[in-house]
């Protein structure tokens, strides 16, 4: 009587901690006997309580959807998305109360007649460790025994404690102090007689497995005021496993004894307010992910709330559920809500760590990768590196964020050390790389000390490395600017137009002023170092808006007050009317079209490398096509003049001809210098783009007749040569088998999509499988590195720029990874938040 009135006070604790609207029934929830099975068929029915409690808030809602039919102009269209979004909900909560009561059935059904023998009770183990789920006729046995209490003579000594002279034994003299103490001769450790058989139910959430399934054997830490029995036995979760082990030992042999309706009410609003708890929490990591998925701050200053705050006070205006829960804070313990910035990067780290823990498993499931990284300088100066795993999942590639983190070096040995750390702590195996790309930085791309050198050296083995397709473009553009003066001059107009335009307010004002009075009209662009399209841009912007761009110049040359300004606005004005920078931009405009659809299409995440290789060949093509077209070239010094005329610009043709001629005597027209100029640009960028080509070709040179044009030149020695290159390719033979048994499918693909899409299904073909698999995962360019610095531009701004680079990277990843932030399950993630630590509120636990 003495142990079951301490349960009682310990459990009004418990139950005046989770709400006050069941303090009143405190008294008799606890003065009810019952065994375990009834109590489990209680604890099971209450759910389906509180479910039919959940129908009932639903049928009120449809009388007041009914009740708006009779409002005249009611909005049918709010009325009709209402009553599917209730339809969906009824749909949903019958499905669960099916569930619930076909389990339930279940339950019923087997223990109902289930009687065992005094015969068969004779054989059951005594021993805690041979625990299992008893029936009641069992439960009936051992309880009658009581707890098992083994006397020995000596116990099994650990010797590492009997070393360090501590407690290395049980000690029998234990049992005396405590009486519900058992000990296993099987596994030498202690368990708790009570909650073993009686563990399951309320109060018991928090339940230490050990003690009642695993056994504890920590002899040097169980005695003393802080030792682990008395931690136990005065725990919440003992005392009610102790209840309900009283109740089951004063109960009646009857099963049909009917429970105290007080008590199942009590046990149905604790159950109401677990899920209530679990709606909150659900809640707050919901708006955590919207921000987080969107690229949003959290907190804001001082004087301000921030916008995760915000949001739930939003939420709260639409839900009064929801509002009453952040009222109540005052009685529930510490007045906890959750809403403070220690519970926001909870939020986060919870979020950001289940997308990592969901991507690590896609890639350990791959069977190749391939690994790109490139770094970049944040707000608050630090170089921070990404690395981007490339993979194939069912033969759709995936590049996915595996690491952010900052590097103060760019020794390419420190980055190749950084990626195997990096790769370690993961725990992702280098076993499958099989290819690497960077950007073409020495450090980066060396032959000898470069991160791809120093990658093959570390793991033992030649790691293919492929040039970034992007980064190898761009370069190529690049260097087009020093074959001509001309080419130089138009980029160097182009960017003193935006600097002109973007530094000052009032200028920029009146540009945006002329250029709204057209439909088409495009602001000027900066000429980015970093972002490829850029130039491209530009060049179309100015080409587009080139009047609108020349009345601004002409008005503010002719009204500006500043002396300074004037001028400056008169030598662009000149500029931009000369013959030869328009041409040129005419010529560039047509040249970078094409180079910039390149550049789009290299970007591509599910481009492999053997339709990178058609790609640069068509751009080849078309280049070598412009260049032996003269009468187009030569047409454009027509095109250019016609244009400037209808513009009212003055264009003397003869006086640059006989300006250049001062320069080059046997120059006889504008036509043959300006071609000269524009084939010499072509002809070095074709020839760049066929060296990268010839690269390539070399790095995948046994792959090439893998695509559908070539697979007819397929041969058995390149088969041979594969074997050698793609792991685990256990006999040539049948794979050169296997490509000619799929050649005339692969042959009559329009592309490599639908070779991905055939591979697929060829599961009977299990090396052309492997092969293709391997190609797939080879890499392309390192846009996906570069995307991820955009995201980090948004995400780490100059007011967010103290963040610490573990919670930058928990945002990026749920920024990057939409998909699989999308797709988490946030119930479990409400699970595991409640078990990251002890918590002041409880919510409904697995069992």
């Amino acid at each position: 009587v003495k142990l079951h009135v301490k349960f009682i006070a310990k459990e009004d604790i418990v139950f005046s901690n989770l709400a006050t609207t069941s303090s009143r029934n405190e008294a008799s929830y606890n003065l009810v006997e019952q065994d375990l099975n009834a109590f489990q068929e209680t604890y099971s029915i209450n759910n389906v309580v509180v479910d039919l409690r959940e129908f009932q808030s639903l049928l009120s809602k449809i009388e007041d959807l009914i009740k708006q039919t009779h409002i005249p102009d009611f909005p049918e269209e709010a009325f009709v998305i209402e009553t599917h979004s209730l339809c969906l909900s009824l749909k949903n909560l019958s499905t669960a109360v099916e569930y619930n009561c076909f389990k339930l059935m279940s339950n019923i059904k087997s223990n109902r007649g289930n009687v065992i023998n005094k015969e068969k009770a004779q054989f059951i183990s005594r021993d805690p460790y041979d625990n299992k789920k008893y029936n009641d006729d069992e439960l009936r046995y051992l309880v009658t025994y009581g707890p098992n209490h083994e006397i020995l003579s000596s116990y099994p000594q650990n010797l590492d404690l009997k070393r360090k002279k501590k407690q290395s034994s049980f000690n029998s003299s234990w049992y005396n102090d405590f009486p519900y103490l058992e000990y296993s001769i099987k596994n030498d450790s202690v368990f708790c007689f009570c909650c073993r058989l009686f563990g399951v139910g309320p109060g018991g959430e928090h339940a230490q497995d050990a003690w009642s399934s695993k056994g504890v054997s920590s002899w040097s830490k169980m005695t003393g005021s802080n030792g682990k029995l008395v931690k136990h036995f005065k725990s919440t979760a003992h005392a009610s496993a102790e209840n309900r082990l009283l109740n089951f030992s004063q109960k009646k042999t009857n099963v049909d004894l009917m429970i105290d309706a007080r008590r199942r009410e009590a046990d149905q609003k604790r159950e109401q307010l677990l899920k209530l708890n679990e709606k909150i929490i659900i809640s707050l990591i919901d708006v955590a992910r919207f921000l987080s998925r969107q690229s949003l701050s959290f907190q804001g200053d001082e004087n301000s709330e921030g916008n995760f705050v915000a949001i739930i006070d939003l939420l709260r205006r639409r839900d009064p559920v929801l509002d009453q829960w952040f009222k109540d804070a005052s009685l529930r313990p510490y007045r906890v809500n959750y809403l403070h910035h220690d519970s926001q990067n909870e939020f986060i780290d919870l979020l950001g760590n289940a997308v990592h823990k969901s991507i690590i498993e896609d890639i350990n499931e791959a069977e190749f990768i391939s690994i790109t990284t490139d770094s970049t300088t944040d707000i608050s100066h630090k170089e921070i590196y990404t690395i981007i795993i490339r993979f194939s999942k069912n033969f759709i590639v995936q590049e996915r964020i595996i690491s952010l983190t900052e590097l103060n070096s760019k020794v390419g040995e420190d980055i190749c050390k950084y990626l195997l750390d990096e790769l370690k702590k993961c725990g992702i195996s280098t076993d499958k790389i099989t290819a690497q790309s960077y950007d073409n930085a020495p450090n980066m791309s060396g032959k000898n000390i470069g991160v791809q050198a120093c990658l093959s050296q570390h793991l033992g083995r030649k790691i293919t490395f492929i040039p970034c397709g992007v980064h190898s473009t761009n370069l190529i553009i690049k260097h087009g600017s020093n074959i001509s003066i001309e080419y130089v001059n138009c980029f160097g107009i182009l960017q003193e137009l935006y600097n002109f335009f973007n530094i000052s307010a009032k200028r920029h004002s009146l540009l945006c002023e002329s250029l709204s009075k057209t439909e088409f009209g495009l602001l000027v662009k900066d000429l980015s170092r970093t972002r490829w399209s850029d130039r491209y841009e530009a060049i179309r912007a100015v080409f587009t808006s080139y009047q609108q761009i020349i009345n601004t110049l002409q008005k503010i040359s002719e009204t500006d007050s500043e002396k300074t300004t004037k001028q400056t606005a008169e030598n662009l004005l000149n500029k931009l009317c000369s013959f030869s920078f328009y041409i040129v931009l005419i010529f560039l405009k047509n040249l970078m079209a094409m180079t910039n659809a390149l550049v789009v299409h290299l970007q591509k995440i599910e481009l492999d490398v053997l339709t990178a290789i058609d790609i640069i060949q068509d751009t080849i093509n078309v280049l070598e096509k412009m260049y032996q077209e003269n009468t187009h070239l030569e047409s454009m010094v027509e095109v250019a003049r016609k244009d400037l005329e209808k513009l009212n610009i003055r264009v003397d043709l003869n006086k640059d001809l006989l300006r250049l001629q001062r320069r080059k005597k046997d120059l006889k027209s504008l036509e043959q210098y300006y071609c000269i100029i524009f084939r010499k640009i072509i002809e070095s960028i074709n020839d760049e783009l066929k060296e990268y080509l010839s690269v390539l070709n070399s790095k995948i040179k046994h792959f090439v007749h893998l695509s559908p044009k070539c697979i007819h030149l397929f041969s058995k020695e390149e088969a041979k040569q594969l074997q050698l290159i793609v792991p685990r390719i256990d006999d040539h033979e049948l794979l050169f088998s296997e490509l000619q048994l799929l050649k005339m499918k692969i042959a009559q693909s329009n592309s490599m999509m639908n070779v991905w899409e055939i591979i697929r299904a060829s599961t009977g073909y299990p090396r052309a499988q492997k092969v293709y698999n391997y190609l797939l995962t080879l890499p392309v360019t390192i846009a996906t590195n570069e995307r991820c610095f955009h995201k980090l531009k948004l995400i780490k701004t100059y007011l967010r720029s103290a963040m610490h680079n573990e919670r930058l990277f928990q945002l990026m990843l749920c920024a990057i990874e939409k998909d699989k932030l999308d797709g988490l399950d946030l119930h479990c993630l409400a699970k595991q938040w409640a078990k990251m630590k002890d918590r002041h509120i409880v919510i409904p636990s697995d069992n």
